[in-house]
């Protein structure tokens, strides 16, 4: 149980330093001459460093040991942070988001990686809700510190303590990790050739769902307040509320979601969420106030389990033996798909607010055919299962959650 808390504290801590950023831009951006638009410049720092880590988190993982590289990570964002804080110029500043990206990187594969050997469909959508908290946990830090009159720089200061705290206990805790499986140890007897090999019609699939609802969920927690407001006239404050509802609502699915798994099993859940991401795509459309509120709150609902539920089911859709780097790329492309996906629909919503709907659409229209692959892919897949109701593959060795 400790560890299953150490992993929950870890998706809290990378949620933190990107969520701090809306709240504290008007302020921070002063402190180095820059203008509005030079916030643009920062999620793609990140994400390239991102990119970077989750696609290498395995093999570190192997050399390190989960818990030393949680260690490090968590550390390294702490004192990342922390440089944000004391940077002078905006080029350190933009240094230190890189730091953060590699850290965060790291944690994000190797804990989804981990969660996805050990961890079943309630606790795995627990950990993902974790990060929803830690999303709103940093922006209201920064609120009061401004509101003191502490400054964005004080604000940081203290989550780089936290994250220091937190990194001290991983610290404290990285022998308690169980180590993963050897990768000879991890093929199935009669998997052959497919064992070692990542790119296989499973894995592809999986990276796209994960881009795609990955980039929904961005998407709409974005310009879903525009749209609202611009297009459909909405209240502000109304608008406002049902923004950061959004986030609790992601949070809230992934808890009912995950419960909802563990009894009738992973992909009957994913098949209800792809359908409530169609309602939400039809009443997104509507030329209604009400239809438009009732779609963003259903696509927080929608999103909440998909990016948990794939990662439970990488080995199934891959094989045990590179299930963890498929985890890594995946981790990869959902950070890949928040950061050009809402780009791609704000081009959109650039030449008419109204085009927020069939923007959306269109994505939820790629994301079932993507998950109707999946579903035909699996059935002819000839691996064998297990007995669990999600049908995944479950390596050797006692699970956390048993």
């Amino acid at each position: 149980m400790f560890v299953v808390v150490l992993a929950y504290l870890a998706f809290f801590s990378i949620a933190l330093p990107p969520s701090m950023l809306g709240v504290a831009w008007p302020t921070l951006r002063l402190s180095f001459g820059v203008s509005l638009a030079a916030a643009g410049m920062i999620p793609p720092v990140g994400v390239a460093a991102s990119l970077v880590s989750t696609t290498t988190a395995a093999r570190v993982a192997r050399r390190l040991g989960v818990g030393r590289l949680l260690a490090v990570g968590t550390l390294a964002s702490g004192l990342a942070l922390a440089g944000s804080a004391l940077s002078v110029t905006w080029w350190q500043f933009l240094a230190s988001v890189a730091v953060l990206g590699l850290a965060a990187g790291a944690i994000d594969a190797t804990i989804n990686a981990y969660a996805a050997r050990t961890f079943g469909p309630r606790r795995i959508n627990l950990l993902h809700a974790c990060y929803g908290v830690g999303a709103v946990v940093s922006p209201l830090v920064v609120t009061v510190t401004l509101a003191v009159g502490g400054g964005w720089r004080t604000a940081y200061l203290i989550v780089s303590a936290l994250l220091l705290v937190i990194g001290g206990l991983f610290t404290a805790g990285r022998r308690h990790w169980r180590p993963g499986p050897a990768p000879d140890a991890r093929a199935a007897p009669g998997d052959g050739p497919r064992a070692t090999a990542p790119w296989r019609a499973g894995a592809v699939l999986g990276l796209a769902a994960v881009l795609v609802q990955s980039g929904i969920e961005s998407a709409v927690a974005i310009w879903g307040y525009t749209f609202l407001t611009q297009h459909l006239g909405v209240d502000a404050v109304v608008a406002g509320g049902l923004a950061s509802g959004y986030w609790l609502t992601l949070v809230v699915g992934r808890l009912g979601f995950g419960w909802l798994a563990e009894r009738i099993g992973a992909w009957p859940v994913l098949t209800t969420a792809v359908g409530l991401l169609g309602l939400a795509a039809v009443l997104v459309n509507l030329p209604f106030p009400t239809a438009g509120m009732a779609a963003v709150v259903l696509f927080g609902l929608a999103c909440a389990p998909v990016y948990p539920l794939l990662i439970l089911t990488t080995a199934e859709r891959t094989s045990p033996e590179v299930a963890d780097r498929v985890v890594g790329y995946q981790a990869a492309a959902s950070a890949l798909g928040a950061a050009v996906v809402p780009g791609l629909v704000g081009l959109a919503i650039q030449q008419h607010t109204g085009a927020f709907g069939p923007a959306t659409s269109t994505l939820v229209v790629v994301a079932t055919i993507v998950h109707h692959l999946m579903r035909r892919q699996r059935a002819a897949s000839p691996k064998t299962t297990d007995n669990r109701p999600d049908g995944a593959r479950v390596p050797a060795g006692p699970r956390d959650d048993a």
